[in-house]
């Protein structure tokens, strides 16, 4: 592997969603946003859903991440998630559909876990974050 890069895996129950190496990879933990370049001091970390950022030869791509983990060690960093999904997998109807569903949830609080309501409206979000770098026909 060149010296400026640094790998990224992004791996879910499902099996590997990505495997490249990379200029950069940005991604929010639950303290906040971190970025990785090559030679990364050793780091492991707590993720919210979320869209992460990575850049190859001077192009930012995207990929969104469930939450789960990111562990960064000898040059690698990997992402533990329950789901994955790029931007043309991403049914962002259905994503409107599942924000709206969380906010009616929300507004009911003493009849259901809110917990897995807020969960559920992150996850939305963050799928809809990824209209901003993916324009499908039809949002």
């Amino acid at each position: 592997m060149a010296g400026k890069k640094i790998h990224l895996d992004v791996i879910t129950p499902r099996g590997v969603a990505l495997n490249i190496d990379c200029d950069l990879v940005v991604v929010t933990s639950t303290n906040g946003e971190m970025g990785f370049m090559a030679n990364h001091a050793p780091t492991l970390a707590a993720l919210v859903p979320q869209v992460v950022r990575y850049t190859v030869d001077g192009e930012q791509k995207v990929i969104f991440a469930s939450g789960g983990f990111v562990e960064v060690n000898h040059n690698t960093v990997s992402i533990l998630a329950p789901a994955a999904e790029t931007a043309s997998e991403i049914d962002f109807k259905r994503a409107e559909a599942a924000k709206a569903r969380a906010l009616e949830r929300l507004k009911k609080s003493e009849e259901i876990d809110v917990m897995r309501a807020e969960a559920a409206l992150a996850r939305a979000n963050a799928r809809l974050k990824m209209s901003e770098y993916h324009h499908p026909i039809g949002l």
